[in-house]
């Protein structure tokens, strides 16, 4: 007979989905499903934000989106972001577009309608913050 778990019960590894950083921000971001990885590896670059919750391929209203939900303790990242965007257009030649949301549903900004310094400071007003002591800015 075949020992599947070769000798050991089977222990899930830990799951989160939540953000767990006091203080950090959470904002949501849709993006073209073919970018997920890109996407990922891009945000969690800076050390100032974690990815906690992603699906490459999402539908919403009809629309095939990559979604990432991310906590940051700051907003460094948003600038890699846009540099990799515009690179990444460039090197392809295929337009798409970042867009960041708060609270899931409520848009804040995208890479083609915004300053990236815009888009932070709205980022940094509107989006809901982890309970605890807030981050040091």
């Amino acid at each position: 007979m075949v020992q599947w778990w070769r000798g050991r019960p089977f222990q899930p590894k830990e799951k989160v989905t939540e953000p767990r950083t006091p203080g950090a921000w959470v904002v949501t971001i849709r993006s073209v499903p073919l970018r997920y990885d890109e996407l990922r590896r891009v945000v969690e670059s800076t050390g100032e934000a974690r990815v906690y919750f992603g699906e490459a391929l999402a539908y919403l209203h009809g629309e095939a989106v990559a979604l990432l939900r991310v906590e940051a303790t700051g907003f460094r990242w948003v600038e890699a972001l846009q540099t990799w965007w515009r690179q990444a257009q460039k090197r392809d030649g295929i337009p798409f577009d970042v867009r960041f949301y708060v609270r899931d549903r409520e848009f804040v900004g995208s890479f083609q309608r915004d300053q990236v310094e815009e888009l932070v400071e709205r980022l940094r007003d509107r989006a809901p913050r982890v309970g605890g002591v807030p981050v040091a800015q």
